[in-house]
């Protein structure tokens, strides 16, 4: 209830700043394209700071206030930001360069002796500042550098790359487990197909043995490189980092700047979305990496496309839907939205012809249309048939509009702003990019193109679990969102620090403002479930440890009672891993409090973690729930402890006896 009561005073605050920014906004005409459209944004994020009477939640909260800010921004500095190229250059002399390179590779010496000196499944808080400094000296050498020669650029590509897979990797190796929830059961499929050479196995889903390419392609490492299930399937997360190079590609392409390619790159490497299924290893995993290449061949400049382009655009098309229904879904969506924003360029600039053209034609659209359309309607798996069901299903039942299911017992929290902080910061300073690639004087075709199909993502993102629609999975679209996002984020950032005056004070604003960034993407809820350095009650501990895992399969061995543990663990190792089904859920009773009359005669579980961060129980739509210490009181009161490793406990129920 945190945030719906200070809702009227964050309402006052945004009305204020607001009428201070405005107030000295001069434009001599209202009819410009990005004028309007600041505008729009100024009202739209008025809308939403106000919604926040109704409902209100981390997101609503801030990014409301932030749209209407960055929109009066862009009216008040216009004519600044507007001014000259989008190039932002240090011009920092060999002495200052020399530093900052060997900041940067100090950094990484101290994470690194952090890191092995840690205990055992947590990485320090040093290893974490480290990482963002490094980050930070990264971006202060790429906007200082001249790019004479073609060496510098490659050797600064390889830093993003080292960096970006040293944070990915401390991450997922801290377990000899797969980290998270998913991966489990993709770790079980790349295995067997590993052992038994088919994708059809009794065991596995029909879903997954019907979008298969990310698993055949990890067990083919695995066999190739002689390397564990856990190892190949780490393969797909270096492949999803590599493959920000297209990123560097697609934004060099769209407007010509080395320096503003190379930073978008360094964004969306330590962004928080993306490094989250470099961690947690899917086959959507495989689907971004594949999506940022069918972007880049989308955006293709040249008059004459050559026909390797258009070969690898449909071999691309194709990848995309056998690997996942989301990233195909997605991928079809920015299509049409590129397609759609095209012509909504010519209508808003009466312009036809720019330099920038993407390819995307009726043509091509058809044929992902109908290759979906075939893949998604195959009698093996009609996945059509079932995500129409779902979603009418969903649209027949009584409005949700602002609904959230149950209410948790982890209540709202200054720390879950912070969670998403870094989030916040991509938002504010992308409206300003986007209102600049809006101008007549900086607009193109492909940006303006770009634009409409983020705004149709975000919408997506935004609006459907606000009304209730969660069936197409939205809290996974940020990482596409990211793919053509961090473009504008790296305009808005680079014109504001063309405000400030003198370059010790851009240096100071860029260098903050990445470590800022970097620190709080690297470790928030999705990117840090091993060490929280701050808000443990965020989200669940999905990383189970050796002596867990030793624990769980000793009395899957030696019990053939009922063994009832949180969702997460009854799904992952106990049904997927251990390959039980006489399990159950911590099961709440309509009053949503814990049903200890169905759990009383049962094996119970219980993980030490569970005392300060949140397990999941049945019913599934119920949020999180904090079972704290008197949980744990109860269940040593009542019932008798059988195994305890330290991490986790097993106790029998006193009708057990």
């Amino acid at each position: 209830m945190l945030f719906i009561e200070i809702a009227p005073i964050i309402i006052l605050l945004t009305l204020i700043i607001s009428a201070l920014i405005a107030v000295k906004i001069k434009i001599s005409s209202f009819s410009t394209i990005d004028v309007i459209f600041a505008i729009l944004g100024t009202i739209l994020g008025l809308i939403i700071t106000f919604l926040n009477l109704i409902y209100s939640n981390n997101y609503l909260i801030t990014i409301g206030p932030l749209v209407t800010i960055a929109s009066l921004l862009h009216l008040k500095y216009r004519s600044k930001l507007l001014a000259n190229s989008i190039d932002l250059n240090m011009y920092l002399n060999n002495r200052a360069l020399k530093i900052i390179q060997t900041i940067y590779w100090v950094c990484i010496l101290i994470a690194l002796i952090s890191y092995y000196q840690a205990k055992p499944y947590h990485r320090p808080a040093i290893f974490f500042f480290s990482i963002s400094l490094a980050v930070s000296s990264l971006g202060l050498e790429i906007l200082s550098r001249t790019y004479e020669k073609d060496i510098q650029l490659y050797a600064l590509i390889s830093k993003i790359l080292i960096l970006s897979l040293i944070l990915r990797f401390s991450a997922y190796f801290i377990s000899p487990y797969p980290v998270g929830s998913d991966p489990w059961r993709h770790a079980d499929l790349i295995k067997g197909i590993s052992i038994y050479g088919t994708i059809y196995l009794p065991q596995i889903s029909e879903y997954y043995s019907n979008y298969p390419l990310m698993h055949l392609y990890a067990s083919i490492s695995g066999l190739i490189g002689n390397l564990t299930t856990k190892d190949a399937m780490f393969i797909i997360g270096m492949v999803l980092t590599i493959s920000t190079i297209f990123i560097y590609i697609i934004v060099k392409k769209i407007t010509n700047s080395i320096p503003l390619a190379l930073f978008s790159m360094l964004l969306i490497n330590f962004s928080d979305f993306h490094i989250q299924w470099s961690i947690q290893i899917i086959a959507m995993s495989f689907g971004i990496a594949i999506y940022a290449m069918t972007i880049y061949l989308l955006i293709e400049q040249n008059e004459k496309i050559t026909p390797i382009y258009k070969i690898l655009t449909i071999l691309a098309i194709c990848i995309i839907t056998w690997t996942h229904t989301v990233s195909s879904f997605i991928c079809i969506v920015s299509l049409i939205s590129l397609y759609i924003g095209s012509f909504i360029y010519e209508r808003l600039y009466a312009n036809k012809c720019n330099y920038a053209k993407l390819r995307v034609n009726n043509t091509l659209f058809t044929f992902f249309l109908l290759i979906l359309t075939c893949h998604w309607t195959d009698p093996k798996y009609p996945f059509l048939k079932g995500i129409t069901t779902v979603l009418i299903n969903s649209l027949s039942m009584d409005a949700d509009f602002l609904g959230r299911g149950p209410v948790s017992n982890v209540g709202d929290s200054w720390f879950s702003i912070l969670d998403i902080l870094g989030f916040l910061i991509l938002i504010f300073f992308g409206v300003i990019g986007s209102l600049h690639s809006l101008s007549k004087e900086h607009q193109t075709k492909t940006k303006v193109s770009l634009i409409f199909m983020l705004v149709v993502l975000f919408s997506i993102f935004f609006i459907f679990p606000v009304m209730g629609i969660r069936n197409i999975l939205p809290y996974r679209w940020p990482a596409f969102i990211y793919t053509t996002f961090v473009l504008f984020s790296g305009i808005g950032i680079f014109k504001i620090s063309t405000i400030f005056k003198y370059r010790c004070h851009k240096v100071i604003f860029i260098s903050m403002l990445l470590i800022l960034f970097s620190f709080f993407m690297i470790t928030n809820s999705v990117t840090d479930m091993d060490s929280p350095v701050y808000g443990k009650n965020l989200n669940q501990k999905m990383i189970w440890t050796e002596s867990e895992m030793e624990m769980f399969a000793n009395i899957n061995s030696s019990s053939d009672d009922i063994i009832v543990s949180d969702l997460q663990t009854t799904e992952n190792i106990f049904i997927t891993y251990l390959k039980r089904d006489n399990v159950a859920t911590y099961l709440l009773t309509p009053r949503g409090v814990l049903d200890w009359e169905y759990m009383g005669n049962k094996v119970l579980t219980w993980r030490k973690t569970s005392l300060d961060r949140p397990v999941q129980v049945k019913p599934y739509e119920s949020p999180d729930m904090l079972l704290g210490s008197d949980f744990k009181h109860n269940l040593d009161n009542n019932y008798h402890a059988i195994y305890n490793s330290g991490e986790a406990k097993e106790y029998l129920g006193v009708n057990n006896r």
